[in-house]
This record gives C-alpha cells, structure tokens and sequence, in this order.
C-alpha cells in the first residue's frame, strides 16, 4: 500500500464494522488466538527516505482527545484560536465530495476533524491525523500529535501489539483502507475509541516475496499473528479517535458476521 489516499465512505464503514466489534466483543478471545506477545521476531527491511519520530520523544502535549472534548466549532476556535482552523474543506474521493474542518491547515501539525452527520460545526465525531508527503517526495510520521496512550504515526505494529496486550485484526493491504484495524480482540485498546492504519514504507515490501505480499493483500481480514504480516512490521500512518455511535445489537450482530465471514486467521 503506497497511497494515502482516503475512501470516506468505505473508510467510515470499517471505522463502523470496528466500533461494533468493540461493542459486542470487546472481552472476547479468538480460540487459535495467542494471548502472548511474540517479541522474538526480527525485522530487516529496506525504507525510503523518512521522516519519523522515536517511540519515546515527548508530544509536546498534543493529544487527539483534546480535541474531542471541544466538541463544537466554537470550542475548537477557543482553544486553538480561529487563525489555526479551516472551517470548510473539501476532500475529493471516488464516490465524491466531502466536507472536513482541518486544524492547523498545511503544516506539520495538522489534523482533520468530521463531524456527526446532522449535527455540522455542532459535534465532533472524528479526529484523524495521518501520514504527510514533503515537496521532495518524503514520508513524513513526525506530526507531534498522539493518543493519550502514547500511539503515534510511525509506530512499529509490534509496539501496537505490545500496547494492546494481544494480537489483533487488521484488512489485508494493497488497497485504500488497506492496513485498518477491524478489531482489538478483547485487548487494552479494545475501549479506548482509537482506530488505526499501517502501512509499509519500505522499497521491497519488508523483505518479503511478491508472493508473501500477495496473500496479506486484499479486501480480507487478518491477524497479525499471520508470519507474513509479523515479518513485515508495518507502521502506522493514521491515529483516528472518534465518539463512539448508539448501535443496536441486532444491527451489531449483523455487521460483526459480516467481519467474521472475511477473516483470515494464519
């Protein structure tokens, strides 16, 4: 997946399909599923040029939940001031135009903010930082921003696993929403409200053969017990916190079957 490119919808259905799975099984455990971190795993891989910051440099403060708390336009512009917000942008996908509000527009700070449908400027739903691109064609992970839980772009998924505690499941990549987090298994970020993406910068596909590749690639479902994607070590290149939505069970149960039925498990 070399693309940064943003599917809304498509990207709100697996933030949905995610939400439910929290909701209907965040203390549950998949049989074949090990418990235990493998920390045994070495990486070597080739990358590009990027732009990183290490696991433990400060973040100067910037945590996304903050912004979740000014809930409304006007509690974003008392916090950070009018100058540091867009108010109205527009972002162009394949099924269309949609409109975001971006907090400190154009710079190495910034963060994109959706809001809940019927409710515009009046409450946050979203809030997503994600990978940049220089002028120079440079990948840029340093956005100063993080989860209060310390997760931050260009993070190793091996350190994710660490944090939740256990494996988890994430789509198969190669494609748009490739990389995303479907559900935390019942681990420590399972309630957290914090979706994310990897995505692997390096240029030989982490090391591993076309055919390796291959078969974690796709509109699929694995884990990332899954040797393939372990030996890959993506890095996350999207923290999105969110308000989670009111969801009926049976609507819930529904939508987690539909996860289910696309997983591969090894």
């Amino acid at each position: 997946m070399k693309t940064s490119s943003l599917n809304f919808i498509s990207f709100y259905k697996y933030t949905f399909l995610f939400i439910v799975t929290l909701f209907l099984n965040a203390c549950s455990t998949k049989p074949n599923q090990e418990s235990k971190v493998d920390s045994s795993v070495v990486i070597t891989k080739t990358k590009k040029e990027i732009i990183t910051r290490s696991s433990t440099e400060k973040s100067e403060g910037m945590f996304l939940e903050d912004i979740l708390v000014c809930v409304s336009f006007d509690g974003l512009v008392k916090k950070y001031g009018e100058a540091n917000i867009k108010k109205e942008v527009m972002i162009e996908t394949g099924e269309g135009q949609f409109k975001v509000t971006k907090l400190f527009p154009d710079t190495e700070k910034e963060v994109e903010i959706y809001w809940k449908d019927g409710k515009e400027y009046q409450q946050i739903q979203d809030v997503i930082v994600r990978v940049r691109f220089t002028k120079d064609e440079k990948t840029d992970l340093s956005s100063p921003w993080s989860s209060k839980d310390g997760i931050h772009l260009g993070m190793p998924l091996s350190e994710i696993v660490q944090l939740n505690g256990k494996t988890f499941t994430i789509t198969g990549f190669g494609w748009d929403l490739g990389g995303s987090v479907v559900s935390w298994e019942g681990g420590k970020l399972a309630n957290k409200n914090i979706n994310l993406r990897f995505n692997d910068f390096s240029d030989n596909n982490g090391g591993l053969t076309d055919e390796e590749f291959t078969a974690i690639s796709g509109q699929l479902e694995f884990d990332v017990l899954h040797a393939s994607i372990k030996k890959l070590n993506p890095l996350v290149d999207q923290v999105s916190v969110f308000i989670k939505p009111e969801i009926s069970k049976d609507l819930g149960q529904k939508m987690v079957k539909e996860v289910e039925a696309k997983q591969v498990k090894k």
